[in-house]
């Protein structure tokens, strides 16, 4: 069973005619079935009310850095009626129950059920596991609004928390003022409470989205965004890479292609989608100058500030046409749209949320570019390497988990994760370089077949899960052993080619 606030109407669910009162408020639950999964919706206006717009994105802010003020209380009415929902609905699992929890929005749940619900008898037998998909997403907020959690005063503790900024970033938060010692730092801290950090230590087990941003978030304050001596106290994180949806991105099915392909009819295909993306693009049909693709949100995490940098350190000796997809801040757009006046006939620039874009340039360029400056796991690489097109990526969280120097990608290195570098850009515009070198090789051949054999789906990933959460519920009794489980899952820079799907016959060539 899965549980989200309501935030849309949404056509296939109906109201279940429950509701409960929490914190002196009427909740109710919105249900339909999916795959066989209960999918359940938190009902309450003040999740519906806050989504406008066709796109349903406006969640947690009007804008960036500027979340709703009554975030903190939103979610922690949903954090109390999702617990609910595991006893109240004809289908409910019942008081023993393994919950996964995702991020700050739902750290509040296993705070409620340690320090709540079974100090009053309830839920004596349920476990609770917390998934960091970003650790830099906190839910940082002042400390004295602690009492409006109505939480016992002894979970306070486990908030506590300070930081150097003056802000907490809500919508009607003033700017924040000059608190530095004159060399650009701050020197005075600022008393808040912080939700995940208190999520943390009442989980029974904390995970993330790849082995590789686990040891990342434990390694230093930088990585672990202040919270890493929080996660070594905890003990242990463990990483699962995440899988992809083979549905929606499956270059075989795919409606936004008008020539459809897989491993056995790749080099017709991505030829055919690379004419029709240059063709959209403006830029010459010339299957022999590499194509790059960037795909993803106008922000500094991306990297694409560095990106936007290299563009002009590529010799103009190397053939490239390049082409950029996303929306973000204001500032990187404007840059963004300037750029095919900068570089003509080298480099298109599109600023829109576009799933016809998305889906032509993951089929028809040749490689993907990914210079995140920090990535838990990423999915735009995943995308890529399933359409055979070769990921060029950031050295840092998943990226190292999930693309293979010289096999599967090529690595740029780390990127510095405050400012922009230019010894950063200058490695892009080599990497760059050095991809196109290989561009009309054998090499490239063997790379796109490296990619698209994969199996990038969810299936791997679903038998650690299995296993961890068995491991949280009744310890290493189960046989085989979780920990033996889990171990039998490699990361797809350590499956070897012959565990791929070609060899599984999952991508028999179609008639």
């Amino acid at each position: 069973m899965t549980v989200a606030p309501r935030f849309d109407q949404y056509s296939d669910a109906w109201s279940t005619s429950v509701t409960v009162d929490i914190l002196g408020e009427r909740v109710g639950f919105f249900h339909t079935v999916k795959d066989g999964v209960d999918r359940v919706w938190v009902d309450h206006p003040s999740f519906l009310e806050k989504v406008y717009g066709l796109t349903g994105s406006k969640l947690y802010g009007a804008r960036s850095g500027a979340d709703y003020t009554d975030n903190q209380w939103r979610f922690r009415l949903f954090s109390q009626a999702a617990l609910e929902a595991l006893t109240c609905l004809p289908f409910s699992p019942g008081e023993e129950a393994a919950i996964v929890c995702n991020d700050w929005h739902s750290a509040l749940l296993p705070v409620l059920l340690k320090d709540h619900y079974q100090k009053q008898g309830r839920f004596q037998k349920t476990k609770v596991a917390l998934c960091i998909h970003n650790i830099a997403f906190q839910g940082r907020f002042w400390r004295d609004s602690f009492g409006t959690l109505h939480l016992p005063a002894s979970s306070l503790e486990k908030f506590l928390f300070e930081d150097g900024s003056p802000r907490v970033y809500t919508e009607d938060e003033q700017e924040a003022v000059n608190t530095s010692n004159g060399a650009g730092k701050s020197t005075r801290k600022y008393a808040k409470i912080n939700w995940l950090k208190a999520g943390i230590l009442a989980c029974d087990k904390v995970l993330t989205v790849s082995p590789n941003y686990a040891t990342e978030i434990a390694s230093n304050e930088s990585l672990g965004v202040e919270l890493d001596h929080i996660i070594r106290q905890k003990g242990s994180v463990e990483g699962i890479v995440n899988g992809m949806d083979v549905k929606e991105w499956d270059p075989s099915t795919d409606k936004f292609l008008t020539t459809k392909f897989d491993a056995d009819s790749m080099a017709e295909g991505k030829a055919a989608a690379k004419a029709a993306l240059q063709q959209a693009l403006g830029l010459a049909a010339d299957p022999s100058v590499p194509l790059y693709g960037f795909i993803g949100r106008l922000e500094e995490q991306k990297g694409v500030d560095v990106l936007i940098a290299s563009l002009a350190k590529v010799p103009p000796e190397v053939k490239v046409q390049v082409a950029i997809l996303g929306t973000g801040k204001k500032a990187l757009e404007s840059e963004v749209e300037q750029l095919g006046t900068q570089f003509p006939g080298r480099v298109k620039g599109i600023v829109e949320f576009s799933a016809k874009y998305a889906h032509l340039i993951t089929a028809g360029a040749d490689f993907m570019l990914v210079p995140s400056r920090f990535e838990p796991c990423g999915l735009i690489q995943l995308h890529a390497m399933n359409y055979g097109t070769v990921p060029l990526v950031a050295s840092t969280g998943g990226l190292v988990d999930t693309v293979k120097e010289g096999t599967t990608g090529f690595h740029i290195g780390r990127m510095d994760p405050d400012k922009l570098v230019d010894a950063d850009a200058q490695a892009i515009a080599d990497t760059i370089a050095r991809a196109a070198e290989v561009h009309s090789t054998p090499q490239m051949a063997e790379m796109r077949e490296a990619c698209i054999d994969q199996d990038l789906s969810w299936a791997k990933p679903a038998r650690k899960w299995e296993a961890i959460l068995e491991e949280m519920m009744h310890g290493t009794s189960s046989q085989p052993p979780p920990a033996q489980r889990k171990a039998a899952v490699t990361t797809p820079v350590n499956t070897p080619k012959e565990a791929g799907r070609r060899a599984t016959g999952t991508l028999a060539k179609k008639s």
